[in-house]
C-alpha cells in the first residue's frame, strides 16, 4: 500500500524467526517460481516484527541471497511485508468528492481509527471498487504502520543494497495469493505461523477486518512438552505426526493441544460474529462468512480441518497460493511448503495480478 514506484520486483516476508523471498519469472503468459529462500534467523533479531539487531540480520540475509533455490535473483527491488501486529487495517467511507481532495479527508478521518497520531504512522489507502454503481460513498482501505517500523526495514534494506517499491500489510499478501479472482464470497482466512495467527477477513473484493492472536505453532509445541514431558525436538515431531488425529493411536498428543484448538475456535467465531455486526461498509447481498481457509505453517496439522469444521458449522480447506496465476511448470515445493511461503508468494504476484 506504500508505494514507491512500478518496476518488476520479488517478494520479500520477513517474520521474528525467518526470512522468505520469492521471484516469478513469465514466458508467454505463463509462470514459474524461477527463485526462493527460506532462511531461519535466530531468535532477538526481529522481535513482534521490528528489526532490533540489524547487522546480524544483514549477514545472514547476503548469505542466503546469494545462494536461492532455483535462478539467481533478477534485480535488486523488493516488495516488502509488513508484521500485522504493527499494521493498523480499517476501512473507513467518505463521501463521494474529487480524487484530488481525497487525500486530505482520508488522512483527517483516519486519524479517529488508529490508535497512535498521525505524525507517527505512514498512512497507504486504496479506495475499494464498488460493486455496485448506486453507492454513494466511498469505501476506501487504510492501512497505518508506525513510522519506526518501516524506518528500520528501510534501513535494513539500504545496507544489503535493495531498493524498496512498496510495502504492504501481510494480510494484503495473503489475500492475494488464496482469493481467486473476482470471488465475492465472505471468507475467512486463518494464518497459523510459529509465531502467532493472523485473521483476515475478505468480503466484496475487499479485505474488511484483520486480527492477529498469539497462538502458535510454537504455543503447540510447548503444550506437548509440558503434557509430555518431551523435547521440543519430540514435541514437534509429534505434532507432525499425530496432530489433532485420534487415529494415530497417540491421544496424549491430541488432549495436550485441543485447549489451544479449543480458543482457536472460540476466536474465530467471535471475530466473525464481530464482523457480522459490522459489516455495514459491505455493499453485497452476501454478508455471512461461507468458508474458513487455512495457510502458514501449521495449517496442515492433522485433524484441525475437521475440527474447525465441526466447531464452526463451516467448511474449512487448505488455500492454493497459486491459484491466480497459470503455472508454467510446477515449483520444486511441496504443497505444505508453498502455504508457510504465502505472504512471500503474495508479494511476488503484486505485479502480475
Amino acid at each position: 500500500m506504500f508505494n514507491f514506484s512500478k518496476k518488476l520486483a520479488f517478494g520479500l516476508d520477513l517474520s521474528d524467526i525467518s526470512l522468505k523471498i520469492v521471484q516469478f519469472r513469465e514466458d508467454h503468459g505463463k509462470f514459474s517460481m524461477s527463485s526462493f529462500i527460506k532462511q531461519d534467523i535466530p531468535i532477538g533479531l526481529v522481535k513482534e516484527g521490528v528489526i532490533e539487531k540489524e547487522d546480524e540480520l544483514v549477514s545472514i540475509f547476503k548469505r542466503a541471497f546469494a545462494k536461492p533455490n532455483g535462478l539467481p535473483f533478477s534485480g535488486r527491488e523488493v516488495i516488502c511485508s509488513l508484521p500485522e501486529e504493527k499494521v493498523f487495517v480499517r476501512v473507513i467511507q467518505l463521501p463521494k468528492m474529487k480524487k484530488e481532495e481525497l487525500a486530505d479527508a482520508i488522512k483527517w478521518e483516519a486519524e479517529a481509527h488508529i490508535p497512535l497520531s498521525i505524525e507517527e504512522v505512514y498512512l497507504g489507502w486504496k479506495i475499494i471498487d464498488p460493486i455496485s454503481e448506486d453507492i454513494d460513498h466511498f469505501d476506501i482501505l487504510i492501512a497505518a504502520t508506525p513510522k519506526y517500523v518501516i524506518d528500520k526495514y528501510l534501513s535494513f534494506l539500504r545496507k544489503v543494497n535493495l531498493t524498496p517499491i512498496a510495502f504492504e500489510p501481510e494480510s494484503s499478501s495473503v489475500v492475494r495469493s488464496l482469493i481467486k479472482k473476482n470471488d465475492l464470497n465472505p471468507t475467512i482466512i486463518i494464518d497459523i505461523g510459529a509465531t502467532g495467527t493472523n485473521f483476515v477477513i475478505f468480503s466484496a473484493s475487499a479485505t474488511r477486518f484483520t486480527s492477529h492472536v498469539d497462538i502458535s505453532g510454537n504455543l503447540f509445541n510447548q503444550e506437548i512438552m509440558k503434557k509430555l514431558k518431551v523435547s521440543e525436538k519430540e514435541a514437534n515431531q509429534l505434532k507432525i505426526k499425530v496432530g489433532l488425529d485420534k487415529t494415530k493411536g497417540d491421544s496424549k498428543t491430541c488432549k495436550a493441544i485441543e485447549p489451544i484448538i479449543d480458543d482457536l475456535g472460540k476466536q474465530i467465531k467471535d471475530y466473525i460474529d464481530f464482523y457480522h455486526d459490522h459489516s455495514d461498509h459491505v455493499h453485497s447481498q452476501k454478508k455471512d462468512i461461507t468458508q474458513i481457509m487455512l495457510c502458514g505453517g501449521d495449517s496442515h496439522l492433522l485433524g484441525l480441518s475437521e475440527i474447525l469444521n465441526l466447531k464452526l458449522n463451516l467448511p474449512v480447506k487448505l488455500g492454493n497460493p497459486l491459484v491466480n496465476i497459470t503455472v508454467d511448470r510446477e515449483p520444486s515445493l511441496t504443497k505444505k511448503e508453498l502455504l508457510i511461503n504465502t505472504t512471500a508468494i503474495g508479494l511476488a504476484l503484486r505485479q502480475i495480478i
